[in-house]
């Protein structure tokens, strides 16, 4: 019978299908975003500012939304953190929830319901949580606490990438570009729309086949997961 993992977050109840091989597959897509980030910076022509301890972007306006196979890969790191770390981490999450709470209903629409967003409003209202620059729950002495396990928005920023960028009329502006390259004119960019679309694929697998959505970085790092005792598999 094939492995089930519970996962809980956002006050839902997901039963994963398949978490191992389709985690595998995230962290190979991650390991193909390292390759087309590597090249990018390898040619001089393209600058590269981005440094280990530069945590501008995670302490102002580092309310972000992740899918469900990147909050389950968060997840399982988060919870391996020491427990001091932890604790710290929750702590500061649940104040970024809080703060969550409050911000969404002053965008006019109907209730937030995790599971059930409409991905227009859903983004609307992070941004307006965004809005009030909070700093990331996971950050520690200027360096993310799980940096290897980190979402994919979080490995864009400090990089052009056209999977999170906006297009209209031939101009293309990149919004995960931190604030070093301002003024900065840029010759190329890190073309990464396929490796976007597979993480909703991935997701869509995860959640057998259910349209689960996106959720925040608060509730991500929030989530827990339920593993079946002693390796043996759960019906889903």
């Amino acid at each position: 019978m094939p492995e089930t993992w519970q996962f809980e977050i956002a006050g839902l109840s997901i039963p994963l299908h398949e978490p191992r091989p389709i985690l595998d597959q995230l962290r190979n897509t991650y390991a193909d975003f390292q390759r087309r980030s590597d090249n990018f910076k390898s040619d001089n022509k393209n600058p590269h500012l981005c440094h280990a301890g530069c945590s501008h972007c995670c302490k102002s306006g580092a309310a972000f939304a992740v899918t469900l196979a990147e909050a389950v890969e968060w997840s399982l790191a988060i919870a391996a953190l020491p427990a001091a770390q932890h604790k710290q981490a929750t702590d500061q999450a649940t104040t970024l929830l809080d703060q969550q709470h409050r911000a969404f209903p002053q965008i006019e629409g109907p209730p937030d319901t995790p599971g059930q967003r409409e991905e227009p409003l859903f983004s609307a209202r992070v941004t307006k949580l965004n809005a009030t620059s909070p700093a990331c729950p996971l950050l520690f002495n200027d360096l993310c606490s799980v940096y290897e396990n980190r979402p994919m928005l979080c490995r864009a920023y400090g990089f052009p990438v056209d999977a999170y960028a906006v297009e209209s009329a031939g101009a293309i502006v990149f919004r995960s570009l931190c604030v070093l390259y301002e003024g900065m004119q840029l010759v190329d960019y890190v073309r990464a729309k396929d490796l976007k679309a597979k993480l909703a694929a991935l997701s869509h697998r995860l959640a057998g086949g259910r349209d689960i959505g996106r959720f925040t970085s608060a509730e991500a790092i929030l989530a827990t997961i339920k593993k079946p005792p002693n390796g043996k598999a759960t019906n889903a």
